[in-house]
């Protein structure tokens, strides 16, 4: 249990991310465009644009499971997206969560040169770490679970509207209760493993984009004709995960220590 010094770092550390423009910028309106903006876009050109006579319709129709082959051209191109393309979007909504919110609170501390005012308090360094990791991770679980709420919409009256049965399956149950919260955990400890090797948020933030990479691929191999991506290989990308999670909380609880906050330059 967080004791009451602990909830009280936790609140402070809300109130700094939240008062970060590009925080802010992150936490509302990156998931509005990834999980509702253009998931609607795509819906409205699947509904509107006549895709039968459409050049590769036919090549990106044999990606569908042997038991949606009856699908017409619409209902095929939205599963497909539904599957594909619209997990790689949601799944970039945790990771970066948890990211910016990491960042703003440790090396946000190493930029704003407040880490000695922090060591003056009764806390202890593992609490110190524990409490700023449990506000990034409460940010970012409200900020996905929201999302796919928003997305769960989307999607589902794209299904009603093309006669598709619930977009949700077996995928979908992997990502949101195994790969999610473990990309949450994973931008989190990865900001603090970074946080010493950077000078500012904005350059931590950055080496976010390097961690997405491997999710990029994983949702384009489909397309490339390489393997399909199911639940299967969803639990295996979940585990791998959870492993690295694993391997940097260890590393990290080893090797917080506040007083590296104190080699930053001060801002200008």
């Amino acid at each position: 249990m967080l004791t009451l010094a602990e909830h009280a770092l936790i609140r402070k550390d809300f109130l700094e991310i939240w008062s970060s423009k590009m925080a802010r910028a992150t936490l509302i309106a990156v998931p509005i465009g990834l999980v509702v903006v253009v998931p609607a876009l795509f819906l409205a050109a699947v509904c509107l644009v006549p895709l039968e006579q459409a050049a590769g319709i036919q090549e990106m129709l044999s990606l569908l499971p042997s038991h949606l082959q009856h699908y017409n051209a619409q209902q095929g191109l939205f599963y497909l997206l539904t599957n594909t393309l619209f997990p790689l979007f949601f799944l970039m909504v945790p990771l970066m969560a948890s990211a910016v919110s990491a960042s703003c609170i440790f090396a946000g501390e190493k930029e704003r040169r407040t880490i000695e005012t922090l060591l003056l308090t009764p806390l202890r360094v593992r609490q110190i770490f524990r409490a700023k990791l449990a506000c990034c991770l409460s940010l970012s679980f409200v900020t996905t679970a929201i999302s796919f709420g928003a997305f769960t919409i989307v999607a589902s009256v794209g299904d009603i509207m093309l006669g598709m049965s619930f977009f949700l399956n077996w995928s979908w149950l992997v990502i949101i209760l195994l790969l999610s919260p473990g990309l949450m955990v994973f931008g989190a400890v990865f900001m603090v493993f970074a946080f010493n090797r950077t000078s500012s948020r904005i350059e931590s933030f950055q080496t976010v984009a390097y961690v997405a990479l491997p999710f990029l691929l994983l949702y384009i191999a489909p397309f490339t004709g390489l393997f399909r991506v199911n639940a299967t290989v969803l639990l295996l990308a979940a585990a791998v995960v959870w492993l690295c999670d694993l391997f940097l909380w260890i590393y990290d609880r080893r090797t917080f220590l506040p007083e590296k906050f104190l080699n930053a330059p001060l801002e200008d």
